[in-house]
């Protein structure tokens, strides 16, 4: 039987292991540190139950299993060169992150044609303690989970889907799914990455920089910052063969800050808990993809050295 494999002791990895447990499924999960993992949930209907126990110690995983490693891109390499030893049998691999970098950091790392899986995904979840200090994971918005294979735009012109999402990509699909639905197959992930990008590029810095939920940062006086974000984004993703409209951008951006209004985003959350942000892989990324085209994006660089004098 398949096993999923989580990394970490995030608030969505926790909400996976929390879905995975809750089906009956075999699940393990690893995060860095016991005491501070969650292990409880509560879901969308107020239900709550156990976590699956976290496992302090590593093992060598089947060829049929998922490592799913929902962390942030700096903590990546070091994750996956600890893993390494143990996927010799090439259990499928799952990258679930914010921002972009992932997939670079997993092909340093891993074997040439790993299978390799990119996710990314729209459920809401936070952590925090109960009424008797015990860590949980609270579920807090329904959403989907886009996953598929890391294809270049060249690739997809002339490759079949069934010669990229083998059948053992497929089985580890339909596993994800089974603990958090919908894992939904996209077969241009690499695309639907950018675009998540760019929402997280405008909320992100904007909320973290001025303290506020994400639905404050619709109104005007942030207006020029994410017009300016959003036309640097298109600038620098068409570069790479990733055509957006600067305005859709700028909607999808609203909508999204609309949707989880009441939210903080997770940068928000890091800023205000003294912890390293993720704005080297969100706007530093599209920063750094702009310099080697020779794309000057300066509000991006503006908010990145704003994000870490914070």
């Amino acid at each position: 039987m398949s096993k999923l494999h989580i990394v970490g002791a995030g608030a969505i990895g926790s909400l996976v292991a929390a879905g995975a447990h809750r089906a009956n499924m075999v699940c393990a999960r690893y995060p860095r540190t016991l005491d501070t993992a969650p292990s409880i949930a509560r879901w969308l209907d107020g239900t709550q139950f156990p976590l699956p126990p976290a496992q302090s110690s590593l093992e060598v995983l089947d060829e049929d299993d998922v490592l799913l490693l929902p962390l942030k891109v700096y903590q990546l390499n070091k994750a996956l060169t600890e893993w390494l030893p143990f996927l010799k049998n090439k259990p499928t691999v799952v990258l679930l992150h914010n921002g972009m970098g992932g997939l670079e950091v997993a092909q340093q790392v891993l074997p040439f044609n790993y299978p390799l899986l990119l996710a990314t995904t729209s459920h809401g979840a936070f952590k925090r303690q109960d009424e008797n200090s015990n860590n949980m994971v609270v579920y807090s918005g329904a959403g989907t989970t886009q996953i598929g294979v890391p294809v270049s735009l060249a690739e997809l012109d002339h490759i079949k889907e069934m010669d990229v999402l083998t059948p053992k990509l497929r089985k580890a699909i339909a596993l994800l799914n089974n603990a958090l639905p919908d894992f939904t197959y996209t077969p241009n992930i690499l695309r639907a990455l950018w675009q998540k990008l760019s929402v997280n590029a405008v909320i992100n810095p904007l909320t973290a920089l001025n303290n506020i939920q994400n639905k404050c940062i619709v109104h005007d006086q942030f207006s020029y910052l994410r017009h300016a974000v959003c036309q640097e984004f298109v600038d620098v993703a068409g570069a790479y063969g990733f055509k957006f409209c600067a305005q859709d951008i700028h909607q999808n951006v609203i909508k999204v800050a609309k949707a989880t209004g009441n939210n903080f985003s997770s940068m928000h959350q890091d800023v205000k808990l003294g912890r390293k942000t993720e704005i080297s892989a969100i706007n530093g990324y599209i920063v750094d993809m702009g310099t080697k085209k020779g794309i000057d994006v300066p509000v991006n660089a503006l908010l990145v050295e704003k994000v870490n004098a914070l």
